[in-house]
């Protein structure tokens, strides 16, 4: 097979890090393959990459550099990455910093414009690409005013309008709803079946999208490669994938721990239901405490739009009581975001009202509702804005008042809370994306607000992250505060929240207890929701719906 990239002996050392970002790493992708990338954050996934694309070392601050690159055989030493990206192109995990022209068309032109294409071609390439990512349409809108998912579009969009023959994807779907994720997969598919893209490597950390569509895995840890092979047989590498904080396939791991066996361990539900052995008892799970009796925030007839009779939010009822756990779903413009920010504050509903324990709080601003109300935005960019992380877990607390001993307490507690001790001192623009997402947790938990929003709290999180991360909302969950989480994990949803509302077309279209949410399967479904695995796999073996890997263990016994 012809060898489409080659990384040898490569060792890369950022400016001012006092260890090295890969270490010795060497790895081939040839001709037709997808490889998937996975390992712990800061292992040094975002590294390779970028080593496979000639960014380092022709770009970035780094101290040292060792080793040779090859794409289709040429070194991608002192050459410019604009002519590397003819062959190897890379979408970034940071996707906004990759967008800087003005309209959706503009964006995806820019790479044949700089092939010098003729102006038919770059033409027909425009369109084809928006097509593809489903943005056909927005050719003339300015590429601000996008929603993240679709700026995450746009970015693979402005890619593949250059074709390239490798393309690299890190973590280019972090932003996408569940019907997103999957289209920009059969997208990528589709692609290298048609042999338009030759090779494929991406980051992610969802095992479960890499089982269905990996053909080889490469885990990454501490800037050495551990372990390669094809990825069937590493996803069965339960025990090292859990040793690394990943989150294996679900009915890999149900499978691993009841000691179901073929020649391997099952990572897909097709394999473990032809495999599984006849259950011999099964126990129902007690049922969860959903809410307490207090109303902590109540949305009443709320009407919403932007401009005109254009409504995102179309006569919402909702009732939140203190102490739930609440999972907010949907796909991406189905009014969450919208919904969130009006009980924050942030919007004014056209019509309608907002109560915050038992008070109509619908003509207070922001910062009287954030006595009451905090909320963390899907984008820290957005919330972030002190010079050091120290100075942004403070300034709340200054701002009521704390004195400067209790401010420093309060600091030290919440950074140890959220496992950011280590940054305090540091700038937060210069920190990764999920570094940069838990300081914007952090600085919201400062405060003890009675409610809290998490919009998208877990984009650029590892499993480990975000497991680390919601213990710790679950936590002050159990301490009274109510938690309203928007998300696009399902697992998130099964394993933390006992109460699921799913948002469509500005309505609420479903509303319950989770385990009752996740077994309306068919609703889910018609709005391109997919319950976790376990779901699927209790409800075909067993009769009932489990919600997590460990309650399936715990509660179904086989022969």
């Amino acid at each position: 097979m012809t060898k489409a990239v080659e990384v040898r002996d490569v060792w890369v050392k950022y400016r001012g890090s006092a260890d090295y970002a890969l270490k010795g790493v060497s790895l081939e992708v040839s001709e037709g393959e997808v490889v998937a990338i996975v390992g712990p954050t800061g292992a040094g996934k975002t590294t390779l990459c970028k080593v496979m694309t000639g960014l380092i070392p022709n770009m970035g601050v780094y101290d040292d550099f060792k080793g040779e690159v090859r794409v289709y055989g040429e070194s991608t030493y002192s050459k410019r990455v604009g002519d590397i990206s003819k062959s190897c192109a890379m979408v970034m995990q940071d996707y906004e910093t990759q967008l800087f022209r003005t309209t959706v068309e503009l964006e995806v032109a820019f790479g044949p414009e700089n092939l010098l294409l003729d102006r038919e071609e770059i033409r027909r390439r425009v369109q084809w690409a928006l097509k593809l990512v489903g943005l056909s349409g927005l050719e003339k809108r300015y590429s601000f005013s996008l929603s993240g998912g679709q700026k995450q579009r746009l970015a693979i969009a402005s890619l593949l309008s250059l074709q390239p023959s490798v393309l690299i994807l890190d973590e280019a779907t972090s932003d996408l709803d569940p019907r997103g994720k999957r289209e920009v997969y059969d997208v990528m598919r589709k692609l290298i079946d048609e042999e338009v893209i030759k090779s494929l490597v991406f980051v992610d950390h969802h095992l479960d999208k890499v089982a269905e569509f990996a053909d080889r895995l490469v885990t990454v840890v501490d800037g050495r490669i551990l372990v390669e092979g094809e990825a069937r047989d590493v996803l069965g590498r339960v025990e090292e994938l859990r040793s690394l904080g990943l989150k294996p396939p679900e009915v890999a791991e149900i499978c691993w721990d009841l000691g179901v066996r073929a020649n391997s361990v099952p990572v897909l539900l097709d394999e473990a239901l032809r495999v599984f052995p006849k259950v011999r008892s099964v126990r129902m799970p007690e049922r969860r405490i959903i809410r307490g009796e207090r109303v902590a925030a109540e949305l009443s007839d709320l009407w919403f739009a932007y401009e005109g009779q254009n409504w995102v939010l179309k006569g919402v009822n909702l009732r939140v009581h203190e102490g739930e756990m609440l999972a907010l779903i949907g796909q991406n413009g189905s009014g969450k975001t919208t919904l969130a920010q009006v009980l924050m504050g942030i919007l004014k509903p056209n019509h309608g009202k907002v109560w915050i324990f038992g008070r109509d709080a619908t003509p207070e601003d922001v910062s009287e509702r954030a006595r009451d109300v905090g909320y963390i935005f899907q984008n820290p960019d957005y919330q972030i804005f002190s010079q050091t992380v120290y100075e942004e877990l403070a300034y709340g607390l200054r701002a009521r008042g704390l004195s400067e001993a209790d401010v420093e307490r309060k600091v030290k507690e919440v950074a140890d809370m959220t496992g950011i001790s280590h940054l305090l001192n540091e700038d937060p623009f210069f920190l990764q994306k999920g570094e940069r997402q838990r300081v914007a947790v952090a600085s919201i938990l400062a405060l003890n607000p009675r409610i809290i929003i998490l919009d998208e709290p877990t984009t650029g999180l590892s499993p480990g992250e975000t497991r680390a991360l919601m213990n710790t909302v679950l936590n002050l969950n159990r301490g009274g505060t109510t938690v309203i989480t928007i998300t696009h994990e399902m697992w998130v949803v099964a394993e933390y929240c006992t109460r699921t509302v799913m948002m469509a077309d500005g309505r609420v279209v479903l509303d319950a207890p989770t385990r009752e949410a996740f077994s309306s399967r068919e609703t889910l479904i018609a709005h391109d929701i997919f319950p976790p695995e376990t779901c699927e796999l209790s409800r075909r073996v067993a009769g009932l719906t489990l919600l997590t890997p460990k309650e399936f263990v715990e509660h179904v016994e086989v022969v």
